[in-house]
């Protein structure tokens, strides 16, 4: 058996920033905030139009590059070390690290922006530009140098984790310092300091805001998604749980009417019975194969048979269905019970129950028809049922998962669609 496909191996209430969908994602809402970056400053100018068209498009592109590097870089490096933040099992700590780095990549990009655009002016005019930029330099290889050492230390066992963060946040803050000392000792004009400062400061404080935003919003996500996950698993719970009592009554007296008359046969019916208990018993995050869950149910309905004789008959068309094919356990079988308690047995002359499958190698449709049988429980015993196990193909598949319910005059059709995973 195996875990669901959706279910996660940690517990980082951060995104996967390697998957394709998030990093569009986040390429996508850099360039929103760029556009306001742009055009907020047109309300503070009296600018002809001729002015907005010159400089509207320049800005758009030099501050589209500047900012996209910085969102680029940033979901690289929480990408990379997206394993060693699950390890550190700790949400807190984990943001707060991640929150650092994208500091770290900003003040990174920031400083080489400022060299690249003022290289030549600085080197004209004070030739302090290369100092500097190799303070910058070597305060940054000095920080990953510090990164990897502690990293080393920590995998060797040799240090505690809370000490190798600290260790490393304390490290980082020294390098942001001693990287800005020349500025701040004014080894640069004042003309050109103070701009500088404004520039990486403003960038600083900017990032500062948008990321804690941004992290504090993966955050309620997450602990929405987790709150979700818990209500889908205590309904799967008493789903599963749920085996109706005239069911185990009627179960119990048939077993009894046998044993007398066929005990070989009470005695199968018993194993039935206790299969289909185990089974509601197992963990809902467990996944089976479509095969067993088949097998569940064809002993259920086997059961069934025995108490209800020729009212009941069962069609099976499923053959183009993979059976290793993963499916979450007792899906199928509340249906198909709900199909015989609201379809089969009001109605004195019973009727057929068929259960169609097709599959076009990268998705499965099951379809569950019975007779229309109109009673006051009708309604309400199938919506909840049904409801829960939506949610649970919801919770086990994705949003690619799909209950649909047709009901006409004379039958009730329940359509499951989901894709084809395979048992690995």
């Amino acid at each position: 058996m195996n875990n669901t496909p959706n279910q996660k191996d940690d517990n980082l209430f951060l995104p996967n920033f390697c998957d394709v969908n998030t990093v569009f994602f986040g390429i996508i809402v850099t360039e929103l905030l760029v556009f306001v970056l742009v055009l907020a400053p047109l309300g503070q100018k009296s600018l002809d139009w001729y002015e907005v068209k010159t400089n509207l498009l320049t800005d758009l592109a030099m501050t589209s590059l500047f900012v996209q590097w910085i969102t680029l870089f940033s979901m690289a490096l929480l990408c990379g070390m997206h394993r060693w933040l699950t390890q550190l099992d700790n949400n807190i700590m984990a943001g707060f690290i991640s929150y650092l780095i994208i500091l770290l990549v900003t003040y990174v990009v920031s400083e080489l922006a400022w060299q690249v655009a003022f290289f030549s002016l600085e080197t004209t005019s004070s030739g302090m530009a290369t100092p500097h930029l190799m303070l910058f330099t070597n305060s940054v290889i000095s920080t990953l140098i510090s990164v990897l050492i502690l990293g080393y230390l920590y995998q060797r066992h040799l240090i505690k984790k809370s000490v190798a963060v600290l260790s490393y946040l304390i490290i980082l803050t020294i390098t942001l310092i001693v990287s800005e000392w020349p500025t701040a000792l004014q080894m640069m004009p004042s003309d050109q300091a103070m701009p500088h400062q404004l520039f990486l400061w403003r960038n600083m404080g900017m990032s500062a805001i948008i990321s804690a935003v941004a992290l504090r919003y993966f955050y309620i996500q997450y602990q929405w998604k987790k709150e979700v996950e818990l209500n889908a698993n205590a309904h799967a719970q008493a789903l599963q749980a749920r085996i109706r009592p005239h069911f185990l009554f009627n179960s119990m007296n048939t077993i009894a009417s046998l044993i007398r008359f066929k005990p070989k046969l009470a005695e199968e019916v018993v194993e039935d019975f206790a299969d289909l208990f185990r089974a509601s018993l197992s963990d809902v995050k467990t996944a089976v194969t479509f095969q067993e869950e088949v097998t569940w149910c064809q002993q259920y309905l086997g059961i069934e048979a025995l108490r209800l004789g020729e009212r009941l008959q069962v069609v099976w068309e499923i053959d183009s269905i993979p059976e290793d094919a993963l499916f979450p356990p007792l899906c199928l079988q509340p249906l198909l019970e709900n199909a015989i308690y609201h379809g089969i047995q009001p109605l004195p002359e019973g009727g057929t129950i068929a259960i169609i499958g097709g599959f076009d190698n990268d998705s499965i449709q099951l379809d569950i028809e019975n007779p229309f049988a109109e009673t006051q429980s009708k309604h309400q015993g199938n919506r909840i049922a049904q409801d829960n196990i939506h949610q649970r193909l919801r919770l086990f598949y994705g949003k690619k998962a799909k209950l649909n319910v047709l009901q006409t005059a004379e039958s009730y059709h329940v359509n499951l669609s989901f894709p084809y995973i395979l048992k690995t």
